[in-house]
């Protein structure tokens, strides 16, 4: 009888001091969950907002300033033709996207992130300066690094379609293209 008084006292206590354990030794995800970013991708100077919900979602919106420099310097053979620099393609775009962490660690570890920008651009048509329309959806995968409790460091790779047209037509200096995407985020976290 003595026992099974003394089990019944043990088991419970055995479960919270092991469940508090492990609550312990869990990801820091919950700890400062927003961040302001950088985010210095392939086309984007961006600045912007991010924010960690629970250990495996993270959204970020940024805005900033938008130059497809590889379609329209043709780097890599990418642009199909180097174009005179009046022909130059910029503006402004608010980008947001999801990262998904696999690995429960979010904001850090292994990401997969789909995304979407958009916003006014310009160039030059038959001498005149044009406005019109960019837009981007792409995929990326890659790691974000935790240096220290503040700072986090991302790197990442992937795939994009990018389109702008001027006067209704994707026509030059407009494009519509699938090409690569290349991500940089620096953050500070709060």
């Amino acid at each position: 009888m003595r026992l099974r008084s003394a089990l019944h006292l043990l088991i419970p206590a055995a479960i919270l001091f092991f469940a508090s354990s492990a609550r312990a030794e869990e990801p820091s995800c919950a700890e400062r969950p927003n961040a302001v970013v950088a985010d210095l991708g392939l086309h984007v100077i961006n600045a912007g907002y991010q924010r960690a919900f629970g250990c495996h979602v993270t959204v970020q919106a940024t805005a900033g300033l938008y130059g497809p420099w590889t379609v329209t310097q043709n780097v890599l053979g990418l642009g199909g033709g180097d174009r005179p620099p009046d022909e130059d393609v910029i503006g402004m775009v608010l980008r947001g996207r999801v990262f998904f962490h696999p690995l429960g660690h979010a904001p850090g570890g292994l990401w997969i992130s789909p995304f979407t920008q958009a916003g006014p651009v310009r160039s030059t048509v038959a001498s005149e300066k044009v406005w019109g329309p960019a837009f981007a959806v792409g995929l990326s995968a890659g790691w974000t690094w935790t240096l220290g409790d503040r700072v986090l460091l991302g790197l990442g790779l992937g795939g994009q379609y990018h389109r702008t047209s001027f006067l209704g037509k994707t026509a030059r200096p407009g494009f519509s293209l699938f090409g690569p995407t290349v991500d940089i985020n620096l953050g500070f976290r709060f």
